[in-house]
């Protein structure tokens, strides 16, 4: 280099003398020269939209920068800002993911990115996450309760907990006409054994709902079914919920909603089998009536 740098000087010292312009090459060693990346050059995908249910789920179009190594994923609860990194997704040519970010509206973007570059924002996609559903599950296990008359649903009680059309039958229910869900004389029947398969990780439980299949032996008189549920086997019960029968034949009527925890914050553990039971009490004005039960089953919904 010291050769060429004396011959470089005297060929200008030379035109300079001679009143020739001299004109001097540059020399760029590649080796050397650093490559530059902005994120006007790497672009995010686009086309991002996402659909709901117990998670998010998102799909868009693959960003068109070849050197993009995948994408980071980024949630607010507020539309428009408020955006922090949940996740990557890999490589460039993934067109999808998933997120569980639990119940409420949730607002996406997705970035980019190669390295510590990160590309601008790809549109907003919304979802709206609901709580998960367990179905509404039968009960396995059943037995009179103390009231009225004692027996409950003294004929056939199994077959009031699925819906299959055999029905238990309490029969000239109760032993007086009072409307009172916790009077005394009304005939009360227990249930559980409800198989809800619940995770073991819950976040919460948000409500729980009843489907009675029930039907009576006439409409004589004013006629309703009250329901509590118990979370320690039966020790302790919520208030009662109700609702009056329609009609003779055997309908479906729903208690609680999957937002009503019925007075009180549940646990996954109380919720199972064993803890979980349900209590009818059969109440009527009339004299003579007699109860249809074609199955009583619970539905939870939860928050993963």
């Amino acid at each position: 280099m010291r050769g060429s740098g004396w011959l470089l000087a005297g060929i200008l010292v030379a035109g300079l003398l001679s009143g020739v312009p001299v004109t001097l090459a540059r020399f760029t060693d590649a080796a050397a020269a650093d490559a530059a990346l902005t994120t006007g050059s790497l672009l995010p995908p686009t086309g991002v939209a996402a659909t709901g249910g117990a998670s998010a789920s998102l799909t868009w179009t693959p960003t068109t920068s070849a050197g993009a190594a995948g994408y980071r994923l980024l949630r607010s609860a507020t539309a428009g800002s408020g955006y922090g990194v949940v996740g990557s997704v890999t490589p460039a040519g993934a067109i999808g993911t998933t997120d569980s970010p639990g119940a409420g509206t949730w607002y996406y973007v997705l970035r980019s990115y190669l390295g510590s570059w990160t590309s601008a924002d790809s549109n907003e996609a919304s979802v709206t996450i609901g709580a998960a559903r367990t179905g509404f599950q039968p009960c396995a296990s059943n037995t009179a309760d103390t009231g009225g008359d004692d027996d409950g649903y003294e004929a056939r009680g199994d077959d009031g907990c699925a819906a299959d059309g055999a029905f238990a039958r309490d029969a000239a229910s109760g032993t007086n006409t009072v409307d009172s869900c916790a009077n005394a004389g009304k005939d009360r029947h227990r249930f559980w054994g409800y198989a809800l398969g619940l995770p073991a990780t819950v976040t919460s439980i948000d409500g729980i709902a009843v489907r009675l299949v029930a039907g009576m032996s006439n409409s004589g008189g004013t006629t309703r079914i009250c329901v509590e549920l118990s979370w320690d086997a039966g020790t302790t019960w919520t208030a009662p919920q109700s609702v009056p029968l329609s009609g003779n034949a055997l309908a479906s009527y729903d208690l609680g909603s999957p937002t009503d925890t019925w007075g009180r914050a549940w646990t996954a553990g109380e919720l199972d089998p064993a803890n979980l039971r349900l209590r009818l009490t059969d109440v009527t004005t009339h004299a003579n009536k007699t109860f249809r039960l074609d199955g009583v089953s619970i539905e939870v919904a939860w928050t993963p």
